[in-house]
């Protein structure tokens, strides 16, 4: 599965690639977004059990998460709720899309995509991304992981660097923000 620097790099390329203004709130909500569906390690850790690549890694979760961000952008008033959330859903969205073309080496292989309708896991029928090693430190600060990690930034990262150009340079017509 991609670092969180992969994902980062994703939530970045969301904000620069669609969105238009300039919001530092809203930036690190988007890279935070495009993270959070890692948060069930917490769960690992708390119940023993591996929760990670169930729930939290499906589409009705990012529906639901794109649901609480609208609720939540309300609450805070923000000028764009309906945009805000829709940033934060797609962000949350490339968390999953990358997991899924990612190297899953522990059972059960693939994510829930259609939890709570099905119990079926789905893992893409070719891998992008390498696994990442963390059973020990030795094997987190391995060179099989840094070049994973150089891997998700010679991929994602010419993403992020495009659409910060093309926001930069709008289309002819279209005035700069």
């Amino acid at each position: 599965m991609p670092t969180p620097i992969a994902h980062s790099l994703a939530g970045i390329a969301v904000y620069f690639g669609i969105y238009r203004g300039q919001d530092k709130r809203l930036f690190v909500a988007i890279v935070a977004a495009a993270c959070a569906a890692d948060l069930d390690f917490g769960l690992n850790f708390l119940t023993g059990d591996n929760y990670h690549h169930y729930f939290t890694h499906s589409f009705s979760f990012v529906a639901l998460f794109t649901a609480t961000a609208y609720f939540v952008s309300l609450l805070t008033k923000r000028l764009s709720p309906k945009r805000d959330a829709l940033l934060l859903g797609i962000a949350y969205f490339t968390h999953i899309a990358l997991d899924y073309f990612s190297k899953d080496t522990s059972a059960p292989f693939g994510m829930e995509l259609f939890w709570p309708f099905s119990k079926e896991f789905f893992i893409a029928p070719f891998v992008i991304f390498d696994d990442i090693w963390r059973g020990t430190l030795a094997q987190l600060l391995s060179l099989h992981n840094w070049l994973a990690v150089g891997q998700e930034i010679l991929y994602i990262g010419p993403i992020c660097i495009l659409a910060s150009l093309l926001r930069n340079h709008p289309p002819k017509g279209e005035a700069p923000q």
